[in-house]
């Protein structure tokens, strides 16, 4: 089952939940009220039956005549007040007044049958709770409404109504049902209701779900030109953020992996071109072999040889295979040696190298990747470094950390290239370019290096004209 369904089977059953409860609870209220509504009335009823039946009763002290009546009729006149002469002292016994209101004097009294099925079931009982006439009581009956008739005070019988028994074709009753099915009808038509808005909503808020899902579809099939509408300010809104900076990176991986290898593939190629081209040449007798071919032939093995080793310690840092051992190392002592080392090479292309060292500036760093970040950085300065150029190199301690910082002058590089100057084999332009020695490893090195020791290095250009490069260690902070 999609997401879609599962959303729109939550509404909708939650509303029909609520609906059903509220429903029911509404229908509980109702009956409540109109059972009190019911009872209402017919207290009111019986207490004009029982000031009638009071009247007849005070004629000869006793229920004889009612009970020979029958109590139909003066339920048939509870609606109205008794007439005088029914009244105590007004002449009970002349036969005029409680003869049956019908045409036909004598003819028995039958009550209208529309007010015999518009009432609740009545009797009478005596004082002793015995029955005397009316409807008899019927088991298993709990709604009882009684009224007691006094007469001169005294209690001489009461009046029974059974509520629960009202007949089917009532007035009451055809209420009651009609409301019952007018709050089914109700209930249907907020359910349809419902499961339209319900329908609307799990649309709305899944939309953008199925955005999401499509768009990590495409990118599982490698498609990564993902753009998806980030104007939303929601979870999900950051969730197609996120998405298309993924789709970014991810597409400028793939192209750094392509470039990477023409890069590779170029690196290699050069010396093995001119290896092979040297051998043919020697083999072929167009050059004679000699110290001069075999210091050739070396220098483009050794190239080979340094790409392949520059490669190799890459993948190394770029997995965490390089091995670290941490110590204490006086750290200017380290650099003033490399300095040393490198001012050969540096006066080979007439440039002047100035250190500006702090002296006793001792941290915990591994010694061989500090030295070998120290040459990179140096040997790098003095590689792109124009001839009678110069470099200047200084290392301080400010707080925590120890600062190196090496400046070159020309050639320079744009501002906006100097970060990328520490990706794998970037080459800015002509004045960066692979007639320089080295396969543009280096720098990435440095980087991972750096990394190693929780540092950061960055690249910018240099107030001398060319390239300044700026390191950052920590000295208290234990390194990854």
């Amino acid at each position: 089952m999609n997401i879609f369904r599962k959303v729109f089977l939550s509404f909708l059953g939650l509303t029909a939940v609520t609906l059903l409860i509220t429903l029911g609870l509404a229908r509980w209220s109702f009956d409540q009220g109109f059972l009190n509504f019911i009872a209402g009335l017919e207290q009111q009823r019986l207490t004009l039956l029982g000031n009638n039946l009071s009247a007849a009763y005070s004629h000869n002290n006793n229920w004889q005549l009612v009970i020979s009546t029958g109590l139909e009729r003066f339920i048939d006149t509870s609606t109205q007040p008794m007439p005088h002469s029914a009244r105590p002292g007004g002449g009970f016994g002349q036969p005029s007044p409680l003869r049956p209101r019908n045409p036909n004097a004598g003819a028995p009294f039958h009550p209208p049958q529309a007010r015999k099925e518009n009432r609740p079931p009545t009797g009478l009982f005596n004082t002793q709770g015995q029955w005397l006439t009316g409807d008899k009581p019927k088991p298993h009956t709990q709604e009882v409404l009684s009224h007691e008739i006094y007469l001169n005070g005294e209690k001489i019988g009461e009046l029974r109504s059974w509520l629960n028994d009202i007949p089917q074709r009532s007035l009451a009753s055809s209420f009651s049902i009609q409301q019952r099915y007018a709050s089914i009808a109700i209930g249907l038509l907020c359910l349809l209701l419902a499961g339209v808005a319900s329908w609307l909503l799990a649309r709305r808020l899944t939309s953008p779900v199925n955005s999401v899902l499509h768009g990590v579809e495409r990118l599982s099939r490698g498609n990564y030109d993902l753009k998806l509408d980030t104007s939303r300010s929601d979870e999900l809104g950051k969730l197609m953020q996120n998405l298309n900076g993924l789709s970014h990176i991810l597409n400028e991986t793939r192209s750094a992996k392509n470039r990477w290898f023409a890069d590779i593939s170029h690196e290699l190629r050069t010396p093995l071109t001119i290896l092979i081209g040297e051998l043919d040449a020697l083999e072929a007798g167009i050059r004679p072999f000699g110290p001069k071919q075999v210091e050739s032939l070396k220098h483009e093995a050794l190239l080979l040889h340094r790409l392949v080793d520059d490669l190799y310690q890459l993948s190394l840092s770029d997995v965490g295979g390089l091995k670290y051992h941490f110590s204490q190392l006086d750290i200017s002592s380290a650099l003033e040696n490399v300095c040393s080392s490198l001012q050969s090479k540096a006066q080979g292309k007439d440039i002047i190298i100035t250190p500006n060292i702090q002296a006793n500036v001792v941290g915990l760093v591994d010694p061989q990747r500090i030295e070998q970040l120290f040459i990179n950085l140096i040997n790098n300065a003095i590689i792109h470094t124009n001839a009678k150029g110069s470099v200047q190199i200084a290392l301080s301690q400010k707080g925590n950390a120890v600062v190196f910082e090496i400046n070159d002058t020309l050639p320079s590089v744009p501002f906006e290239d100097c970060e990328k100057l520490f990706d794998p084999l970037y080459r800015q332009n002509a004045s960066r370019n692979r007639a320089t020695p080295g396969a543009g490893l280096g720098l990435t090195i440095c980087k991972n290096i750096v990394n190693a020791h929780r540092g950061s290095i960055h690249a910018t250009q240099s107030a001398l004209g060319g390239l300044c490069v700026t390191v950052k260690i920590p000295l208290t902070k234990e390194p990854a």
